[in-house]
């Protein structure tokens, strides 16, 4: 039997009619399949994979990451589901070390992926995360980090094509508690047909983070009349000497755009197809792995199948 479970919660609320303040998504908790727990731990010389298989109507998966002090590792996540595969990621980043994740969402049509990740940094240590959601089943993510130590740091890069009527459904806290901590928070991506999709992006300055910066930036590509986006840029601060700043860029292809390419001869339809790929095959070069561009690269097609 479904339940809806919350998710994807804001720290404060804002006004009920935007949609945005939490997602209730349907889960049926008795019947879903524990596929275990592996557990990754620092220093790691290669990339360490998962190919994260769901099993069953509902399943999940437990990751777990730990960096002692002054280690570093990378883990790719391949999620690939054709129904409903909720993943757990729990990441512990201790004193100067440096974790690496990189998610790639590897889904088909008519499947649900519940992803959730929850990092705790101690001082001057390092989040690397990149989120490529070029499968086409919905897509929830609920993310949160902590920077408790001085100068602990997050970087997040979050790539996304929405096609059809799929959604995508984002949210991301960093909560920055130690002196002179950076968050950095950048999501682009593309909808087309009747795609929808919220991204919100909170960093929350704590008493005690005097020195630290946070950014946050968003640039959607809207390329259907029946697209939905919405994007919540939250900053909240109880620190004087911080600085934060966020920012959206939400737009169709401009007219200047638009005539770089046909001047080139390239049509309208053809140059959309470039630029909603763009974001994701950025992201899966940053990757640095030729396994993840293949996927990418697979999920997106050619241009005629975005």
């Amino acid at each position: 039997m479904k339940e809806n479970i919350i998710i994807n919660q804001l720290p404060t609320r804002t006004w009920n009619r935007l949609g945005v303040n939490e997602t209730a998504l349907p889960w049926n908790i008795a019947e879903t399949t524990d596929l275990g727990s592996d557990t990754v731990t620092a220093p790691q010389a290669e990339p360490v994979r998962f190919d994260i298989q769901g099993e069953g109507d509902y399943s999940c998966r437990t990751i777990q990451i730990e960096a002692p002090a002054k280690t570093s590792v990378t883990v790719f996540e391949i999620f690939h589901a054709d129904r409903a595969l909720a993943v757990d990621t729990k990441i512990t980043a201790g004193e100067s070390s440096v974790v690496r994740l990189i998610q790639i969402s590897d889904t088909e049509e008519g499947s649900t992926l519940k992803n959730h990740m929850e990092s705790d940094c101690e001082a001057n240590s390092r989040i690397e995360l990149i989120q490529i959601i070029a499968g086409k089943g919905d897509f929830y993510s609920d993310s949160y980090c902590a920077l408790r130590g001085d100068g602990s740091s997050l970087k997040a890069d979050i790539g996304y094509l929405g096609r059809k009527e799929q959604i995508i459904d984002l949210n991301l806290v960093v909560d920055q508690f130690g002196k002179k901590t950076e968050s950095e928070i950048n999501a682009s991506g593309a909808l087309k047909d009747s795609a929808r999709k919220i991204f919100r992006g909170t960093i929350d300055f704590k008493k005690g983070s005097a020195g630290s910066v946070g950014n946050e930036q968003e640039t959607v590509l809207m390329l259907g009349d029946d697209v939905s986006n919405k994007t919540v840029p939250l900053i909240l601060c109880a620190e004087e000497n911080v600085v934060g700043n966020h920012g959206a860029t939400i737009g169709s292809l401009d007219d200047e755009t638009l005539f770089y390419f046909e001047s080139r001869g390239i049509g309208k339809e053809t140059a959309e197809d470039i630029l909603a790929r763009a974001a994701l095959e950025r992201l899966a070069r940053a990757a640095g792995d030729s396994e993840a561009l293949a996927i990418v690269e697979k999920q997106l097609g050619g241009t005629e199948n975005v």
